[in-house]
């Protein structure tokens, strides 16, 4: 029998630009009222500040490529 590793299986979703804009936000309410240790695991902290910048990143990467430009000067 094979040995499974968690940690090599991997998930795929697609959100649009409303709900990566809604995760980030509810993520840093997350990040706000998070109780810290020992409550709940530093981990945890850390997992939420990681998939916060990653959503983060997403907006930004949405906005540079979907920024309109003026040419008015």
């Amino acid at each position: 029998m094979e040995t499974h590793n968690p940690d090599d299986w991997r998930a795929v979703f697609e959100l649009d630009i409303n709900a990566v804009r809604m995760m980030r936000e509810h993520l840093n309410y997350a990040i706000k009222m998070w109780p810290g240790a020992p409550a709940r695991p530093f981990e945890e902290q850390e997992f939420l500040l990681k998939i916060r910048d990653q959503m983060a990143s997403m907006a930004m990467d949405y906005s540079f490529h979907h920024m309109e430009v003026s040419d008015d000067k």
